[in-house]
């Protein structure tokens, strides 16, 4: 029975082993997807901020354009206000000039604004490109990266699953089978007994199945979780938790 309780607990790290690698490769497609959302959401800011300048220096184009018109207006009016005679013309004349002097001190701030804001544009364009090149960068490797651990994985999981078909015929028919059942609903199947506790769930095990356990004549399984329950004693390697 020694011999048993030594090859489930192989069995038990062979399964925590096989578990493990194969819920590393289970979340690869997601950290994958996640490279991809990283990557789209770095090229988007560098979109926006491409967008960004150039609507401002478009807005800046059109300032200095409206700056143009309003200076040649100014001008022409300025050239008429000595031809007209009739006072109400004048007036009306005076008013156009207010209104052309008024616009044209509009664009000149926005002109003076959109320089300002031109140039924070170009700031965090220059922010955003070397952003995006370095996280391609880092993507670029992080992407190998899994690449490689993934072949590990497999390789490693080729290994323990081959080391599993090896242990499985060297335990009895019926242990086995009770370990797999167990298995299904719970990990891990064994669980180590101290103070006569079951330390996978923390409940305390009846005297006689305890007297059971220090024989190690038969399996015992706890009667809360269920696990098969394996006294330090009784093995030479501590597998179980």
């Amino acid at each position: 029975m020694l011999e048993s309780l030594q090859h489930l607990l192989e069995l038990q790290q062979l399964d925590t082993e096989i578990a493990s690698r194969e819920q590393e490769l289970a979340a690869l497609p997601e950290k994958r997807k996640q490279f991809e959302e990283t990557r789209a959401a770095v090229a988007e800011e560098l979109v926006r901020a491409r967008e960004t300048l150039q609507n401002g220096e478009l807005d800046q184009r059109q300032a200095e354009a409206s700056l143009q018109d309003q200076e040649a207006l100014l001008r022409r009016l300025e050239g008429q206000q000595f031809q007209v005679k009739d006072n109400t013309a004048y007036t009306a004349l005076l008013h156009e000039m207010e209104r052309a002097k008024a616009v044209i001190s509009d664009c000149e701030t926005r002109i003076l604004e959109g320089m300002d804001a031109a140039e924070a544009a170009r700031e965090a364009l220059a922010t955003a490109e070397a952003e995006d090149r370095a996280t391609r960068e880092r993507l670029v490797s992080e992407e190998r990266a899994a690449d490689v651990r993934e072949e590990q994985l497999q390789r490693e999981l080729a290994e323990f699953n081959a080391r599993r078909v090896e242990v499985g015929p060297k335990l009895d028919a019926k242990i086995l089978a009770v370990y797999e059942k167990i298995l299904k609903r719970r990990r891990p199947a064994l669980a180590l007994v101290s103070n006569e506790m079951c330390q996978g769930c923390r409940v305390g095990i009846p005297a006689q199945n305890y007297i059971e356990i220090l024989k190690g004549e038969r399996i015992i399984t706890c009667g809360n979780c269920h696990r098969i329950l394996i006294h330090p004693g009784m093995v030479s390697s501590a597998g179980a938790s």
